[in-house]
């Protein structure tokens, strides 16, 4: 973010959407949390969907800054892949615990911040993708078995994770992950 008052006025429009959801929050009711002006709210945000465009983003920016150091590591390429999937399959509303709210916001992402999703989704599979190729060159990993690409191989396991995003609940999401990864892992061996 810009400044700390961007940020506040973010991290607000954040709070009051998770306890209010989209539709019931508005411009004054951000402000109020914020604890700025509306017109100082107004600077930073267009309006409330503006608002809401930037919390999402916000969290996936998030998301791949979680990812940077396990890119950067030199680790084993399906260890790698877990620790991403994990920052991926981290829920976007987590903290929402009334589920009438939660559904708002959801269906309310989907609308307005499509895009941003689809930015992220992109980005996760270069990631994945950047990992297979790892795994391939240090023979970890082969997907002749498969006739995959490392691309191809990237994005079925991405259509898995937002699967398994739709599927599962939060207690039972990491392991379906990992029972997922286990039978990709098995289809791919490296051929000693």
């Amino acid at each position: 973010m810009a400044n700390s008052t961007e940020q506040k006025v973010i991290t607000a429009a954040r709070e009051c959407f998770f306890q209010h959801g989209y539709k019931a929050s508005n411009m004054t009711l951000i402000s109020e949390y914020a604890g700025f002006s509306r017109a100082t709210v107004h600077k930073y945000t267009k309006n409330k969907e503006d608002a809401f465009r930037k919390v999402c983003q916000q969290f996936q920016e998030q998301a791949e800054m979680a990812c940077q150091p396990i890119m950067k590591e030199n680790m084993e390429c399906w260890s790698a892949i877990n620790l991403i999937m994990q920052a991926w399959l981290k829920p976007s509303f987590d903290e929402v615990r009334d589920i009438k709210i939660l559904n708002d916001l959801k269906y309310h992402a989907q609308v307005i911040a499509e895009d941003v999703f689809t930015s992220a989704r992109k980005q996760m599979e270069n990631m994945l993708c950047e990992q297979l190729e790892k795994g391939i060159s240090k023979d970890e990993i082969n997907l002749h078995p498969l006739s995959q690409t490392p691309r191809q191989f990237a994005q079925l396991l991405l259509a898995s994770l937002t699967g398994l995003r739709g599927q599962f609940d939060k207690t039972h999401i990491h392991r379906a992950s990992l029972d997922t990864l286990n039978i990709f892992k098995r289809a791919c061996r490296a051929q000693n």
